[in-house]
């Protein structure tokens, strides 16, 4: 008769890497796993000699870098959706005069045939006179479902303005 209750506490009582079930992932301070956390790099410059745009798109994630040179922004994936909590944009600007220059986040639907867009966050209005390296950021929560697309968008790159490098930087996480 005591043997079946010695059993059932020994049980009970046995780690849980001892009883062959792997413990849950550990949560971060977001209430996540770590390995759901990602950081988007969308950035684009301009070729002063040349006025040629280009724009690649990075991706963090399991502390591992991937990147998309060339590429037209950040879908998310099929069956995720994306938590944005904070982005950050950075633009650089060479000295001179020039006209003043905007950087936004957009969003699109492309599966969708959804071809308008959205600005999630807005840069506006960079002095034309201002050299140097000028940050912005934003803290946020709202949800981008699968499909959508974060892309970055330039008003006044080079050479109608003196902007030459602009970069948004995107935080969020994986439902």
């Amino acid at each position: 008769m005591f043997k079946p209750i010695a059993i059932v506490i020994l049980l009970l009582a046995t780690p849980a890497w001892a009883q062959g079930r792997r413990p849950a992932p550990p949560l971060t301070h977001l209430g996540v796993p770590a390995a759901d956390l990602l950081t988007v790099d969308l950035s684009t410059r301009s070729d002063l000699s040349t006025g040629v745009i280009t724009t690649d798109v990075g991706t963090y994630q399991n502390g591992t870098w991937a990147w998309d040179f060339g590429a037209m922004g950040f879908q998310v994936p099929k069956g995720r959706t994306f938590i944005v909590t904070d982005a950050q944009a950075w633009v650089l600007h060479e000295s001179g005069t020039g006209t003043p220059a905007s950087l936004e986040l957009m969003l699109d639907y492309p599966a969708g045939g959804y071809s308008g867009s959205m600005a999630l966050f807005a840069f506006r209005d960079v002095p034309a006179n201002a050299s140097g390296v000028q940050r912005q950021t934003w803290t946020s929560g709202f949800a981008l479902t699968e499909g959508l697309r974060m892309r970055i968008w330039v008003q006044n790159f080079y050479p109608a303005s003196l902007m030459s490098m602009a970069r948004i930087v995107v935080h969020g996480y994986y439902l």
